[in-house]
């Protein structure tokens, strides 16, 4: 995954109920000291979450699929 990427939420968790095949660009990608990967993604369309809505959101890359456009 990398800055650039349009990726899907598709991790069915504790998450989903907001996040669940939502649409988004990769914004930043950082590493963690454990080796996990995590990166900002910029919503196509503002998600709501709790009471009001996000344009952004910061999750581990495990949480996402990268778009294949030849699929």
């Amino acid at each position: 995954m990398k800055k650039g990427d349009i990726v899907t939420f598709v991790d069915e968790g504790q998450y989903a109920k907001w996040f669940f095949g939502k649409i988004g660009v990769v914004e930043n990608v950082s590493y963690k000291s454990t080796g996990e990967t995590h990166c900002r993604v910029k919503w196509l369309v503002p998600v709501k979450y709790h009471d009001s809505w996000t344009d952004f959101s910061d999750f581990n890359a495990d949480n996402f699929e990268v778009y294949d456009e030849n699929a």
